[in-house]
């Protein structure tokens, strides 16, 4: 711009470039708004993208057999046991006695030491092999204080399994060891390369009436329908109800009732739902707003989803369709649910409804799960789309940086023109005063000669 623009001419230069630069810019003003308009574009797809890989995560979810066959099972003392059910379990009530449950080893010195971290036990080479079961380690102890000992025992890096720690009492300082797991199966024996300086004995008692403490009182013990009896190591016990997992809590009495969760089904049908409608909201918005030129692509997408929503389903149930059982569209495209209608057929048919979802051939949340990796993935809907937009978008931005440079050589070209008009402005009015001048001085002498 000028320096000092309309010195000479009087003229607010300044403000008619000014002017002249905002009609010059509009078409810069305009490949903005453009601009703005595709990134907004591409965003929305974004959004409708991001909804539609999270409808494909829980279509992928409902795909599993085990949502639409899901089994409970129900303990009736649940501070005695509680238990899970797979869809390998079949609906029973049992009646179970949890005769004991299983224990971890437990055992502790009768050699009390006066100090934990001074008094040096055995000598130098003593050695203690410890067992856990069928496998065993071995530390050294010779002149080690009691937490040295037990420092040996937890950092060695072949231990199975056993925790050593220092109890003590008024009388003083005790080793003990616990084995990491329950059972029979972790059953602790100690033996030595020289004198015994412990003297380990177990901490748990006789529990089977044997008269004596074996590596069997450790375990838990179960009777199943007062006949059948169940021991095991661990108080996680599989295999013994096909299909159901006892979690063992205390001794006591339960009756475990499994049976189908048409709760937990019906949830999963109504997270379909749910799903499905996010689909149709996102696209209802997106067209009313940012993607209304796409009313044909986003008609194209809808029409699609409605097609896998109304296609034969499964082919192990007497159903054939889901509005037969309870799924139902709208005149908005939104999917409804008649729950009583559901649970009507999961009575008659629990196995064809599971089916009707997960069949690999031919189950809706299979479908769906595919029609949504399809338009998700390289080279489908939105990858090209995408591709589009962002190619719009960089050649609007080259545009326009094109457009600015223009721009720049045009206002200085106008700065220049119109500082030469300025400095010929100034030329001519200084003429215009001079001569303006001489002529008053010519017309003085005339009035002057006159008078005489």
């Amino acid at each position: 711009m000028l320096s000092t623009p309309g010195i000479g001419s009087g003229l607010d230069i300044g403000g008619i470039i000014e002017q002249l630069m905002t009609i010059e810019r509009q078409p810069l003003v305009n490949l903005g708004v453009e601009q703005v308009e595709l990134e907004a574009q591409l965003s929305a797809f974004g959004k409708l993208k991001s909804t539609i890989d999270a409808f494909e995560t829980t279509m992928g979810t409902l795909a599993d057999l085990e949502n639409f066959k899901i089994l409970s099972a129900i303990s009736s003392a649940d501070d005695v046991l509680s238990a899970t059910a797979t869809t390998q379990a079949g609906k029973g009530v049992y009646q179970i006695d949890v005769q004991r449950i299983a224990e971890n080893h437990r055992l502790a010195s009768t050699t009390v030491f006066a100090d934990s971290d001074t008094t040096e036990i055995g000598a130098d080479g003593d050695t203690m092999t410890i067992t856990v079961g069928s496998t065993d380690f071995t530390v050294d102890y010779g002149e080690s204080t009691l937490e040295g000992v037990r420092d040996a025992i937890n950092n060695a890096s072949d231990n199975p399994g056993v925790t050593a720690s220092i109890l003590k009492d008024d009388a003083g300082y005790y080793l003990t060891l616990s084995a990491d797991d329950t059972g029979s199966e972790h059953f602790i024996s100690v033996s030595y390369s020289a004198a015994d300086p412990f003297n380990v004995q177990s901490l748990n008692t006789d529990r089977d009436i044997s008269g004596t403490f074996t590596s069997a009182d450790l375990d838990a013990v179960i009777q199943l329908e007062n006949t059948f009896t169940v021991t095991s190591s661990s108080n996680t016990v599989t295999g013994t109800i096909e299909g159901v997992t006892l979690n063992l809590l205390k001794a006591g009495t339960s009756t475990l009732e499994v049976a189908r969760n048409d709760a937990a089904i019906r949830g999963n049908a109504e997270q379909f739902v749910a799903a499905y409608n996010e689909i149709s909201a996102t696209i209802d918005e997106l067209r009313r707003s940012i993607l209304t030129e796409e009313r044909a692509s986003l008609a194209s997408l809808e029409a699609q989803f409605r097609a896998v929503l109304n296609t034969s389903v499964g082919s192990n149930s007497q159903y054939e369709f889901l509005f037969e059982i309870g799924f139902e569209t709208d005149g908005s495209g939104n999917l409804s649910f008649d729950s009583t209608a559901f649970d009507t057929a999961l009575n008659n048919d629990p196995d064809g409804i599971a089916d009707m979802f997960t069949n690999s051939a031919s189950g809706s949340a299979v479908a769906f799960q595919e029609l949504a990796r399809s338009l998700t993935s390289a080279g489908g809907l939105f990858d090209g789309r995408e591709q589009s937009l962002n190619a719009q978008i960089r050649s609007v931005e080259d545009q326009r940086i094109r457009l600015e440079a223009r721009l720049i050589q045009k206002e200085q070209g106008l700065v220049d023109q119109f500082s030469a008009l300025d400095a010929l402005i100034a030329n001519l009015n200084t003429t215009s005063s001079f001569l303006s001048s001489q002529l008053d001085q010519i017309a003085a002498i005339n009035s002057s000669s006159n008078n005489n």
